[in-house]
């Protein structure tokens, strides 16, 4: 095992800028919840509309292996993309593109700055190119499409800006000569394959000076490009990346989490704490504001309309085909969907066949109606219990931990004489993992691979960027049970069950490579320390919202 290369190692932002730039990158060689077995029968799984935008309803806490690649990229945008894309599913959109009027017309839209210039959009200007080269590249529709063009033509024209503005100080000009040069090697006016002079004059003015001006943008951006991914990397570089790479190992470990505390424990924690884990059978319809909300339950109450036909015509979450049908749920897990979780107790005191006022969610607004009565669960059985141990191990793990890591220190002395790893595991009634050869990553570097890729359970990439886990694993003799470790809420006990040097293919190929991956990371860097520079002033948001959806703050 050795390294990663892949499209992936690019992030979104940095093939998205250098695509509409010009420059292809460097080396590119809602929650259906699972339902109880004492449900109502009425209960159905077939999920409806598609549309986590409004409310989610989260399913039970439950184990999930964390496979986060490592890999670079500016998250906060991501984050703000699906914030965006979950407002826009509440606009009726008439029209994307901001009318201008005549060539004449002085509209500008600014959406924030770089470093004092503006990033501003204007008849005939680098963000308009812009947006018109990503709608020909971008040819769906909808809100999802608009944001995603107007936001990767910002995006754009900061990275324009940003460059230029390096291309300046470090007095890159460009002279007629470099200019004429760079249109006649274009191929704009060739004819045949070669420049054509005839073909020059027949052009207008106004596409001339457009090609002289999309020229005089790029080429000084172009020099810089080419400076940055120039920089040549040592020899001893690559040596000591393969040198890594010549140490993985590989490990088998035995999990210790909330699912093994004891059920008398688990079934002391939850009788004082019964509230949490009253259950109510609801059926639900999500919607996206508050003034549909009303208008919905009114309809319901004059008897215009039946909740059922009403959630399947308007409800936005995953049971609007069932007729709303959401089945039983634990208090603990209904408050996540509520803006004020203390409201869930309104829902709670609700008569049975009666439709609940307007609750706002984190995402909406939700209209109830209750099937059942709220009722104790019984923890006598065994999946309540296990509902129970996963509510501990995520959102009051502190109980627990004690009592797991004492269970890991005995099973790691047991594991140590054992003969068989995987059968003491077992006979302690716990679950193993096997991890194959992985090279220690604790920077995760985009040259070698690490957990997130070798790691199906999650909890040794959990620990992957922790120095002093890595120097235990990677210290201890193979074929010797390591100390436990605390990871994701639980312990693991991990055995080293191999070592091996990366193979020769791997060398040789991560030797032909390297080049290119460092050039890409160059790239990345660049794009990275613009994007997160103090200078941006990024206003997008707010701008898009007010100035090309027409959802004004007032609004």
């Amino acid at each position: 095992m050795g390294i990663i290369v892949s499209m992936s190692n690019i992030d979104t932002r940095t093939a998205t800028v250098l695509f509409f730039w010009g420059c292809p990158p460097m080396g590119a060689l809602l929650i259906c919840a699972r339902k109880r077995s004492y449900m109502p029968s009425k209960d159905s799984k077939t999920p409806g509309k598609d549309d986590a935008n409004v409310v989610k309803f989260n399913a039970k806490d439950e184990k999930q292996a964390v496979k986060v690649k490592n890999r670079p990229g500016i998250t906060v945008s991501k984050i703000v993309t699906y914030v965006i894309l979950a407002l826009l599913a509440i606009v009726m959109v008439f029209g994307v593109f901001p009318s201008f009027g005549s060539r004449g017309s002085s509209s500008n839209i600014e959406f924030g700055s770089y470093d004092g210039t503006p990033i501003e959009f204007s008849y005939g200007n680098y963000f308009y190119r812009q947006y018109q080269r990503q709608a020909q590249q971008n040819k769906a529709t909808g809100d999802t499409a608009a944001y995603q063009i107007w936001r990767g033509a910002f995006e754009s024209t900061v990275f324009q800006t940003a460059m230029s503005k390096k291309a300046g100080d470090a007095g890159i000009r460009v002279v007629g000569e470099t200019l004429n040069k760079a249109i006649i090697d274009s191929g704009v006016y060739n004819k045949d394959g070669k420049f054509d002079i005839a073909t020059y004059e027949k052009a207008s003015m106004e596409s001339k000076n457009q090609v002289k001006v999309q020229y005089e943008e790029s080429l000084p951006v172009q020099m810089v490009m080419d400076d940055v991914t120039s920089v040549l990397s040592a020899p001893a570089e690559l040596d000591y990346i393969v040198q890594m790479g010549d140490t993985a190992r590989s490990f088998e470990y035995a999990i210790f989490d909330s699912s093994v505390y004891p059920d008398d424990l688990a079934r002391q924690y939850a009788q004082a704490n019964m509230a949490l884990f009253t259950l109510i059978d609801v059926s639900v319809i999500s919607l996206a504001d508050e003034a549909t909300a009303q208008s919905v339950r009114a309809s319901i109450e004059s008897g215009s309309t039946t909740f059922e036909d009403a959630a399947k015509a308007n409800s936005r979450d995953s049971f609007a085909a069932e007729g709303g049908r959401a089945g039983t749920w634990y208090l603990y897990e209904l408050q996540g969907n509520f803006s004020v979780p203390e409201e869930v107790n309104i829902l709670y005191s609700t008569a049975v066949g009666q439709i609940s006022q307007v609750f706002a969610a984190p995402n909406g607004y939700v209209l109830y109606r209750v099937e059942q009565a709220p009722f104790l669960a019984d923890f006598e059985d065994a999946e309540v219990l296990a509902d129970v141990k996963a509510y501990i191990g995520t959102r009051d793990a502190q109980v627990v931990t004690a009592y797991l890591e004492g269970k890991a220190q005995e099973f790691a002395v047991i594991a140590a004489l054992a003969m068989d790893f995987a059968a003491a595991a077992e006979e302690a009634g716990v679950q193993t993992v096997s991890v194959e050869a992985t090279p220690v990553n604790v920077g995760g570097s985009n040259y070698l691979a690490g957990f997130a890729y070798t790691d199906m359970g999650g909890y040794l990439n959990a620990v992957a960027n922790d120095t002093e886990a890595m120097k235990t694993l990677y210290t201890t003799p193979v074929g010797e049970v390591a100390a436990p470790l605390a990871a994701n809420n639980a312990f693991i006990v991990a055995k080293v069950t191999g070592e091996s040097a990366m193979d020769t293919d791997m060398s040789d190929y991560l030797k032909l490579v390297y080049p290119y991956m460092a050039q890409s990371q160059s790239q990345q860097d660049l794009i990275q320390s613009i994007f997160t520079s103090e200078k941006l002033k990024d206003n997008f948001l707010i701008t898009f919202m007010e100035n090309i959806m027409g959802v004004g703050a007032s609004n």
